[in-house]
């Protein structure tokens, strides 16, 4: 199956917003993944991360920096790595003398698959700007799942229609994230393979059904389904296209 290569972290947007109007007893210090969406497409994949702290006492400023990590593939296995986004590394800083700090950064168009979080940096500084504390938090982990369809065979079954031949109806689903185009299904009986057959397209989460003609199958030996003969479709796992299954006939 065709395996394409990984879309690059592009046109990441850091759009932040301060607001210092909460008071100190509703706002505890935190760092959070305030929105987290998904899609097929890099256009639909964002998220934005929120930091949030008190006032200390005789905190004149309070300020946050965000940087951004990554951790490529399917989670949880991989290590985060920092990312480099336009406007995120400064440190944001909060209006003097004020109770709460609230800011939020957002990323858009995020690779998939991979997961991020933002590590945030707290800091209060008193009245000569002297830095009275310094805390880190991380936030959850935005997961951006493959965006890639992935075919599988929900089932076969067969009826005989002469002594030699049998009609095979398989009923294949996409279990994926994305749309998969048309494809051609075979059906292999004791080496003999069948003429192809097109299926499709399924959408995510759909599934399609098709009838097959070969070589009627002997009850008890195995026959082999395979989906995306020609290797039309770029799936997010590719080894699973070629399914064994006992005779379906009795």
């Amino acid at each position: 199956m065709r395996r394409p290569t990984l879309i690059a972290l592009l046109a990441l947007l850091a759009l932040g917003s301060g607001t210092a109007q909460a008071s100190a007893d509703k706002v505890t210090l935190s760092a959070k993944t305030t929105t987290c969406t998904t899609g097929a497409d890099d256009a639909s994949r964002a998220a934005a991360f929120t930091g949030a702290m008190p006032a200390a006492t005789q905190t004149k400023r309070m300020q946050m920096r965000f940087v951004l990590i990554q951790r490529l593939g399917v989670g949880p296995k991989g290590t985060f790595k920092k990312i480099a986004v336009p406007g995120w590394g400064g440190w944001e800083k909060s209006d003097p003398r004020r109770q709460a700090f609230v800011f939020t950064k957002r990323v858009e168009a995020l690779t998939a698959p991979a997961g991020y979080r933002a590590v945030i940096t707290f800091r209060w500084l008193d009245a000569k700007g002297h830095v009275q504390r310094t805390t880190v938090r991380t936030t959850p982990i935005c997961e951006q799942p493959d965006p890639r369809p992935d075919l599988v065979l929900d089932g076969a079954a067969a009826t005989s229609v002469s002594k030699t031949t049998a009609a095979y109806d398989v009923s294949i689903g996409n279990e994926g994230h994305g749309d998969a185009p048309p494809f051609a299904v075979t059906i292999t009986v004791d080496g003999t393979v069948s003429d192809p057959v097109t299926l499709g397209p399924i959408p995510a989460g759909g599934r399609v059904t098709g009838l097959l003609a070969a070589p009627k199958c002997t009850p008890g030996s195995t026959i082999t389904i395979t989906l995306d003969v020609a290797n039309t479709v770029a799936e997010s796992v590719e080894g699973d296209d070629a399914v064994q299954r006992p005779c379906p006939l009795a």
